[in-house]
């Protein structure tokens, strides 16, 4: 079995902060010849039954996911991606999203961790960081230098699983980033990150006037 890319991170229109259809998504993917995707919009699982009625033909891995806002104390402290999901997870505290991500047997990487000109991660969890899956070692839309350089460093000396994705939230987006391996399933994909057998693809990809004109044209849509 030869090796295929997965971006898995990608946003739909269902995000606020995203401009594309489920249709368009699947397309371009395809295009790209990407042997699959992670959708992960913000705190909703909106696109799941578009996806589901689009996947009749086979040929690429969707798996259904989530980027979920980490409340605590009234406050976003970060994000939490979860794959494999069957019902979407709503905000809460990082304890509460990993148990609920785990109900459904879930798998969890936390997003952009070093990404502190966004939302990075707590530093204070303790012992509950040790309940992650993964950590995301490359995200394609690092505002932050080092941001993805420090990721892959804890990874490796944390000999964490780790996942990648573009983050894309318009078209141009998707496939500039994620992980590489062997898998022709969704299982086989998720045995591929625990077991770390996967390797990474990618470059920054968006800039940050960009990163602000595509959130513009979201937030007139929406």
């Amino acid at each position: 079995m030869s090796k295929g890319k997965f971006d898995l991170h990608v946003h739909t229109k269902y995000s606020k902060c995203g401009l594309e259809s489920p249709e368009k998504i699947l397309e371009q993917a395809k295009e790209l010849k990407l042997a699959g995707i992670a959708i992960t919009d913000h705190d909703l699982a909106k696109s799941f039954p578009d996806f589901k009625s689009l996947l009749k033909e086979k040929g690429i891995i969707v798996v259904f996911g989530e980027e979920v806002s980490i409340i605590e104390g009234g406050k976003c402290f970060g994000h939490l991606l979860c794959y494999f999901l069957q019902e979407e997870i709503k905000p809460a505290s990082f304890g509460e999203i990993i148990d609920a991500a785990k109900s459904q047997n879930a798998l969890t990487s936390i997003a952009h961790a070093f990404d502190f000109a966004r939302t990075g991660f707590r530093k204070d969890l303790g012992k509950e960081f040790q309940k992650l899956d993964a950590i995301e070692a490359f995200n394609g839309r690092a505002r932050l230098g080092d941001a993805n350089k420090k990721a892959r460093e804890f990874a490796e000396k944390h000999k964490m699983p780790f996942t990648a994705g573009s983050d894309a939230h318009a078209l141009a987006e998707i496939g500039n980033a994620g992980i590489e391996c062997e898998a022709s399933s969704e299982e086989e994909l998720r045995q591929a990150i625990l077991k770390k057998k996967c390797g990474i693809f990618g470059k920054k990809t968006t800039s940050p006037i960009m990163q602000t004109y595509y959130s513009a044209i979201a937030r007139l849509r929406h």
